[in-house]
């Protein structure tokens, strides 16, 4: 015998939700500054991922 769910937690249903967007003034980003990130992590080399600190799970069976 199975009993009816009945919620405990007091959530409503999405389509009864009501949703508010808030804005934040935020500095201007320093453009160069973020070209200039972008461009060093651009230019380094990729890293080795098959590094021995690198295990795979256990439990696995090869």
């Amino acid at each position: 015998m199975s009993r009816r769910y009945t919620p405990k937690t007091g959530q409503r249903p999405q389509s009864e939700r009501q949703l508010t967007v808030r804005s934040e003034r935020r500095e201007v980003p320093d453009y160069d500054k973020l070209t200039e990130l972008l461009i060093r992590l651009s230019l380094q080399p990729p890293r080795d991922t098959t590094a021995p600190d690198h295990q795979e799970p256990s439990g696995l069976v090869s």
